[in-house]
């Protein structure tokens, strides 16, 4: 085997590696986010970072084996997975609703739920904490950094506002992560075809 394909063989196993790693890294942001996201997104999301997990695995395989079929194979199907990823993410630059903040705090707040908003998201109240005096009721302690009921922890911000930061950071994170895995999925596809085809060839030279 040439240098060239040796210095390609080991840049697919490392990128290979580094693509498997962020789809775990994905799954765990996405169990991390569910709540956030339709039932719908997040077992999509799931199912797409399994495919991509398994396939990264196979390409490891495939080139430390130099197998043609198990390299051709993971060139096609990364190829096939790649194309529908890219097609969603431009279309969810454009058509993607960000979730409204204020409905989701609206909601915890006429169902008397907001302690688990305040402390995920740092914030008191849908405005302020002043939207617990003016209905003269106590500022509860999930409003507080750390749950220490003192002036210098209680969380300044409203809810509503941070709750709306957090689905457009989100929504930019997304696309972040999309396009990062999109990219290794094609560098590992190109490399993947180089490789198939050189362990072709190196095939050929041995039958002879």
């Amino acid at each position: 085997m040439g240098c060239a394909t040796t210095s390609v063989k080991i840049t697919s196993i490392i990128l290979n590696a580094i693509l498997g790693l962020l789809a775990l890294g994905s799954i765990g942001w996405i169990a991390y986010n569910a709540d956030t996201e339709s039932e719908e997104f997040v077992i999509a999301a799931y199912v797409a970072c399994s495919l991509i997990l398994l396939l990264a695995m196979l390409g490891i395989l495939a080139a430390i084996r130099e197998s043609v079929a198990l390299t051709a194979t993971s060139a096609v199907f990364l190829l096939i997975l790649a194309i529908p990823q890219i097609v969603s993410t431009c279309m969810l630059l454009h058509q993607y609703d960000v979730q409204s903040g204020q409905e989701t705090v609206e909601a915890a707040w006429q169902a008397n739920n907001m302690d688990g908003l305040q402390q995920k998201h740092e914030c008191c109240g849908k405005s302020s904490a002043q939207d617990y005096v003016h209905l003269n009721q106590l500022i509860p302690p999930s409003c507080y950094a750390d749950l220490q009921q003192t002036t210098d922890h209680l969380y300044v911000e409203g809810c509503i506002e941070k709750v709306q930061s957090f689905y457009e950071s989100d929504k930019e994170r997304f696309i972040i992560v999309s396009w990062v895995l999109v990219a290794f999925e094609l560098l590992c596809f190109v490399l993947a075809v180089f490789l198939a085809i050189s362990f072709r060839n190196k095939q050929r030279r041995l039958e002879f």
